[in-house]
């Protein structure tokens, strides 16, 4: 059997699109189509179904799902210890969320990828609850957070940074006139919150809890452009990272409120499985996030 084709398996389960699976690895579409066909051919069984335009796993392709991502883990390892060259091949698979995909961890990434121009990277963000599941069962090697820092039994964790909470609002909002913004005055005003289990929205909502208030309305949204731009077009008052709205800062479209709450950090921080190996290029990595 071609490893490649399990590459190939893998990416369509990734994606759920053979057309985006074919963009991807550079492959024309009939050949994704091929390879996919070889598969199931080769175990009798069939591998996917189309549900509305995305490709499915059939129970025999989510059995087939569990020893590909093995497979794949191992021939990675395979060819990392073995070369001796210093342009490393294989593939390096990092979760993180949103805020820290797009403000924060793409220099370092690029940085990687100019010392390895061969090796494949492949990040994807999700939620904080959902990025732990996918460490302690190896769908990521390692897992980039924003949350308080973990600490899970069958986890390693490094604290980089910790990163600041700021509480946004329109610049001409009267609450950017007072000394301390007291979390009762919340009560009359509409909270643009993140997606449920988002840190910093757990977070809010355990401080208006113990304070006892409730927003006259919510609204939610899992884009955090989406939600800078309803602050900034005076909808709603936010809790989001300072680096995920500097810029907003800097060019006066928010202003940050006078609101300091110190009972809870969030860092960031990387989380990888207790007693992982930690390939070289992995190394790499954490070393140019701990500088």
């Amino acid at each position: 059997m071609d490893l490649n084709y399990f590459y190939t398996f893998n990416e369509v389960v990734r994606s759920g699109s053979y057309t985006q699976t074919a963009e991807e690895l550079g492959y024309a579409q009939s050949s994704v189509t091929t390879q996919i066909k070889k598969l199931e051919d080769f175990y009798h069984v069939k591998l996917f179904e189309r549900v509305g335009r995305k490709m499915r796993l059939t129970p025999s392709g989510e059995q087939l799902y569990d020893y590909v991502k093995e497979i794949i883990k191992l021939a990675d390892e395979a060819e990392t210890h073995l070369r001796t060259d210093t342009n490393l091949k294989g593939t390096i698979r990092i979760g993180t969320g949103e805020t820290l995909a797009a403000y924060y961890i793409t220099p370092y990434i690029k940085a990687l990828k100019e010392k390895h121009p061969e090796l494949r990277i492949r990040l994807e963000s999700g939620q904080c609850q959902n990025l732990i599941g996918g460490t302690v069962d190896g769908t990521y090697d390692i897992t980039i957070l924003l949350d308080q820092l973990q600490h899970h039994p069958d986890l390693t964790t490094i604290p980089i940074r910790q990163e600041e909470m700021v509480m946004i609002a329109p610049p001409q909002h009267h609450f950017t006139k007072l000394g301390v913004l007291d979390l009762k005055k919340l009560e009359e005003e509409t909270l643009i919150l993140t997606e449920e289990g988002c840190a910093y929205r757990v977070l809010l909502e355990k401080w208006l809890k113990e304070a006892n208030v409730q927003a006259k309305s919510i609204i939610s949204f899992s884009s955090l452009e989406a939600i800078k731009q309803c602050v900034a077009d005076q909808l709603g008052i936010a809790l989001l990272p300072r680096i995920a709205v500097e810029r907003e800062i800097q060019n006066g479209l928010v202003a940050v409120l006078p609101f300091h709450p110190n009972d809870i950090t969030l860092y960031t921080q990387i989380v990888y499985k207790e007693r992982k190996w930690i390939s070289p290029p992995l190394q790499q990595f954490i070393d140019l996030m701990e500088k």
